[in-house]
């Protein structure tokens, strides 16, 4: 008596097990079904999402190229003006090169002499003076050579106020020296910011390459991500199918069991598989 109720007891249990894996496989169908789509839509949300985080920064990237593009002129003529300046810069330490030399060299021999004939034509000047003197002082020729100035003197004031002037060639010979040299430096100095400036362009354009590869991975994941949506549909039906075919076997399998722990209640002799206990 004992071992009959314990037969139906344990029965009864498998009864429940196997009418409680039959439910779950139909609700397991019905979910499915049911989800499926809901999930479907929530994918093609987040797949329109990342297209149009695509195209936002696709976007960003052309106003980035165009920004770099911009820059790189910009730098191009900045260049381009450093060139001619030292190209000015050349013309103009030649200039003052040979300014140097003139006012130091040909224009202060000059002056000097310059300064010599007036010193000569001072002597000569002196004995044509004392010879008009002379000849003043005699009556009866009525000479009248009287001069505030005589012309010796008159030359020999001209050729000392021309003193300072050799001294002061040289002064603004050294001063265009010294201008010559600072537009050596200046040159040097232009030189160094024009191959600065053909370093930062040269970088912005292999930034500019850096964003042409970009525009292409970006391209290629919308083309990924459009493919990926237009075979979403089939995908989810396929899994859908997968699923439900999963939960019609595992539910025919519990109707084997339902009938088989029906018998074992009832008393007769029946075989229940160890594999469908254990799954249940």
């Amino acid at each position: 008596m004992k071992e009959n109720q314990g037969k139906k007891g344990i029965g009864n249990l498998l009864i429940l097990i196997a009418i409680g894996g039959i439910i779950f496989s139909v609700v397991g169908i019905g979910m499915t079904w049911y989800f499926m789509p809901r999930v479907q839509e929530s994918v093609f949300v987040i797949v329109d999402l990342l297209d149009q985080i695509f195209i936002n920064t696709e976007a960003g990237l052309v106003v980035l190229d165009n920004a770099l593009e911009s820059a790189i002129d910009n730098l191009d003529t900045i260049s381009t003006t450093l060139i001619n300046l030292n190209t000015a810069i050349d013309s103009i330490s030649d200039s003052l090169n040979s300014s140097a030399d003139l006012i130091g060299g040909d224009l202060r021999v000059t002056i000097i002499d310059t300064q010599t004939a007036l010193s000569s034509a001072a002597s000569s000047a002196g004995l044509v003076d004392n010879t008009l003197r002379f000849l003043a002082a005699i009556p009866l020729l009525g000479a009248d050579y009287r001069p505030e100035i005589p012309l010796s003197d008159s030359l020999l004031q001209v050729s000392e106020s021309l003193n300072d002037v050799p001294d002061a060639f040289l002064d603004i010979e050294l001063y265009i020296r010294e201008t010559e040299d600072g537009m050596v430096s200046l040159k040097a100095d232009v030189t160094d910011l024009a191959i600065e400036i053909e370093e930062y362009e040269q970088d912005l354009i292999a930034a500019q390459q850096i964003i042409s590869e970009y525009d292409l991975v970006i391209d290629d994941l919308r083309e990924q991500v459009s493919d990926f949506r237009q075979h979403t549909s089939n995908i989810f039906f396929i899994a859908s199918l997968l699923f439900s075919g999963g939960f019609f076997f595992l539910g025919i399998s519990q109707f084997s069991t339902l009938i088989q722990a029906i018998n074992y209640r009832n008393g007769d002799r029946v075989t229940v598989n160890l594999a469908d206990l254990q799954r249940e």
